[in-house]
């Protein structure tokens, strides 16, 4: 891989580099560089590329998207496209919850509020590959009908919520601390996403423990809609499904899914203290099988 990455840099950006490490990170005039392996469609590269510069001109602390040698953001080399990044320490304005601003449809193709649709899609690709699960793997095959209904709830309670132009901000895939400052990892999405998204994360990996996550929810300045949207996006197991894709696709061994099955008594009871906290703001409705277990 190293050897790729020094023949990619020499050849697609003029540069030469006596070290790289595996993770693709090297120095190069005093300032520190990744190459990425970019693994979203090919359509949504140069939008982002257009992207990083506004968010750059906002003084977004962002990395820089480099072009190479043929004005190109993507690089492809046997078979795999890359992306070549600046790692900017420059800025100070933060990347979560950055407003974007009503602009040109261009945008368009990175947004990613229509969760229904989104979820409901994620939904049937696993439906078709259940049946193919049970030898396979079997471990995965046991627990993922409970997920899917998770899923469901979460579909349907989002085609519940009266959506009214709500304003979309520039948020992240996944939350993830190597990748905060990745813009290749842009959205556009509603505000609760990296809020949702960050709290799961936190909570699954046993890094925030109930009681945190239930005072940082208590202190955040929401709209009533986007308290809504966030118990939403709360519900969908985003965190089970990527584990899920890796080891479907054979990057991850199957016994960790337990790391998530073995929590999802304790997610629970996170989803239903959140609604208790979010029903003393507003009038919401909660997941009946849930709201029973604990009342």
């Amino acid at each position: 891989m190293v050897i790729i990455v020094k023949n990619i840099l020499n050849y697609y950006y003029g540069i030469i580099v006596s070290e790289v490490f595996d993770n693709g990170y090297f120095s190069y005039n005093n300032h520190l560089f990744c190459l990425y392996e970019y693994k979203r469609s090919i359509e949504e590269a140069k939008i982002l590329f257009i992207l990083n510069n506004y968010m750059l001109g906002e003084r977004v602390h962002i990395n820089r998207i480099i072009l190479n040698n043929y004005h190109d953001v993507l690089t492809y080399v046997d078979g795999k496209y890359y992306v070549l990044l600046l790692i900017n320490y420059r800025y100070s304005k933060g990347y979560f919850n950055f407003y974007l601003a009503p602009s040109s449809s261009e945008f368009d193709i990175l947004k990613r509020n229509n969760w229904a649709s989104l979820w409901s899609a994620k939904v049937d690709y696993v439906e078709y590959q259940i049946k193919h699960l049970d030898n396979t793997f079997p471990m995965l095959f046991s627990n993922v009908n409970y997920y899917i209904g998770l899923s469901e709830n979460a579909i349907s309670y989002f085609k519940m919520i009266s959506l009214n132009n709500e304003n979309l901000y520039i948020s992240h895939r996944r939350i993830s601390k190597n990748d905060l400052y990745n813009p290749i990892e842009i959205v556009i999405d509603y505000k609760v996403r990296d809020i949702g998204e960050y709290i799961k994360n936190t909570f699954i990996k046993k890094e925030k423990t109930l009681y945190e996550i239930k005072k940082f929810i208590n202190n955040l300045n929401l709209s009533n809609i986007d308290y809504l949207l966030l118990y939403t996006r709360l519900l969908y197991p985003s965190y089970y499904f990527d584990m899920y894709d890796k080891i479907i696709n054979n990057n991850l061994e199957e016994e960790k899914i337990k790391e998530i099955t073995v929590m999802s008594s304790d997610y629970e009871e996170l989803l239903f203290e959140v609604y208790l906290l979010i029903k003393r703001k507003l009038n919401i409705l909660g997941i009946e099988w849930i709201n029973n277990k604990f009342m």
